[in-house]
């Protein structure tokens, strides 16, 4: 997909998505406007299935079109363009690296629309140490992004873009049902031993921002609703571990793949 399609995209999702549920107020902030991306009012109990299934729509839609971003262009190349001598590897890592700058357009993108759009309604103000938000929000949501999109590429190698996406996103509602059942086993609201360790290796947990903590008091102040020792910082590193997993993997099966049967959809 080229670059001016995402935006095209992200044009799109963010009228659609953003700004619902907040113009039913006066004003509003960036921040907060940012926080709707970020899962704001997803609590960990099963009566939030609904919030947060709508607040991953986005992230759902971008998974889907690019579900054969790399997987396409694999098959396509095939014998023809790797027998030039063309390095797998060194393909495979600039097509990682295309891949990643369309997941921060992408949200960079939508969440400009969206406040443009909400600004259009009611009055939008700007949040002091928003920025650092910001950069967070594009950080954490774009490797997520990232890792899972690529994860459902590499897959589709192996196997098929179907069971690509249905492995990839399953994992993702596996850990969505995990995150919501979390609150049944938690007394008196504090998280703690082997709840926290629950909650920091979830996939998904990792995407919301309220249950999160930052020592930067800009930050943490416009987050940290449960007290709940868990630094922004920690699912960066988190999900940058994942994508170097992936990417490694990927890799690894881009120079061993044969083509005879690399592309079971089009045979």
């Amino acid at each position: 997909m080229k670059i001016r399609s995402t935006i095209l995209l992200a044009i799109i999702i963010g009228i659609f998505s953003l700004g619902t549920g907040i113009f039913s107020y006066n004003n509003t902030s960036v921040a907060q406007i940012i926080l709707h991306s970020a899962f704001a009012g997803v609590e960990y109990y099963p009566q939030y299935v609904v919030f947060l299934s709508y607040q991953y729509m986005p992230l759902l839609i971008f998974q889907v079109i690019f579900a054969t971003y790399i997987y396409k262009h694999f098959c396509s190349a095939s014998v023809y363009f790797f027998s030039r001598n063309i390095n797998r590897i060194k393909w495979f890592l600039e097509e990682s690296g295309k891949l990643y700058i369309n997941t921060v357009l992408y949200l960079i993108v939508f969440n400009l629309v969206g406040i443009s759009v909400t600004s259009l309604f009611i009055k939008v103000t700007i949040d002091e140490g928003v920025l650092l938000l910001i950069i967070y929000y594009i950080l954490i949501h774009s490797l997520y992004l990232f890792f899972s999109t690529l994860a459902i590429n590499v897959v589709a190698i192996i196997s098929s873009s179907e069971i690509g996406f249905i492995v990839v996103e399953g994992i993702a509602l596996l850990q969505m049902a995990m995150y919501l059942m979390l609150g049944k086993q938690i007394k008196d609201d504090i998280i703690e031993g082997i709840n926290l360790f629950m909650l920091k290796s979830n996939v998904i947990a990792n995407l919301i921002f309220p249950i999160h903590s930052s020592h930067i008091q800009n930050v943490n102040k416009f987050i940290n609703e449960k007290g709940i020792d868990f630094d922004l910082n920690f699912s960066i590193i988190y999900y940058f571990i994942l994508s170097m997993v992936i990417i490694i993997a990927g890799a690894y099966i881009v120079e061993k793949r044969e083509f005879i049967s690399n592309n079971k959809e089009m045979e």
